[in-house]
Parts: structure tokens; C-alpha cells; sequence
């Protein structure tokens, strides 16, 4: 079955278009009422996702804390590079 939904990795970046900084957790209850049976919208699986866009100079890492039950939170920013390449191709 088909939507018209864009890949989860391409949503996953979209998510930052707003100039805002976010963490895997956010990502994740951002895009679980579109994306909720998808396999890969796990915490640890966006974990991956944003680092490896970190890699590829899509998103500069903010800043990183620990959340309420002590697991470690890292946050990341759209970089001036990825939002070009978003604007371009995305």
C-alpha cells in the first residue's frame, strides 16, 4: 500500500527546517501520528539517522543533556550546508 508520505529519512530531516534545535525524542513524537508503523521510528534508529546526517554535514550537534530518567540526549541543528542541500533537493 502507497501514501504520499516522503521516506521517513527525508521527514526525519525536514523536521529541522525550522531553525530549531531537536533531539531523537522529538523527532520521534513529532512524526509518530504520520509514521507510527514504521519500524525505524525508534529512538535509537533516529539516534543513528541524525548522527549520520551529523557526518554528512547536514546538522551541527548543539548541545547535549540528560533527560528525566537520566538517558542521555543529544540535539542537533540544521547546518547552513543541509539547508541548502534541503531547500535544493528536498
Amino acid at each position: 500500500m502507497k501514501n504520499n508520505l516522503p521516506p521517513l529519512y527525508y521527514a526525519i530531516i525536514g523536521q529541522f527546517k525550522d531553525d530549531a534545535e531537536h533531539c531523537a525524542a522529538d523527532i520521534v513524537t513529532a512524526l509518530e501520528s504520520d509514521y507510527a508503523g514504521y519500524k525505524l521510528l525508534t529512538n535509537k534508529d533516529v539516534e543513528e539517522a541524525l548522527a549520520t546526517a551529523k557526518e554528512n554535514g547536514i546538522l551541527d550537534e548543539t548541545r547535549a543533556d540528560l533527560d528525566d530518567s537520566g538517558q542521555l540526549r543529544v540535539f542537533y541543528r540544521m547546518s547552513i550546508f543541509g539547508g541548502v542541500m534541503v531547500n535544493q533537493y528536498l
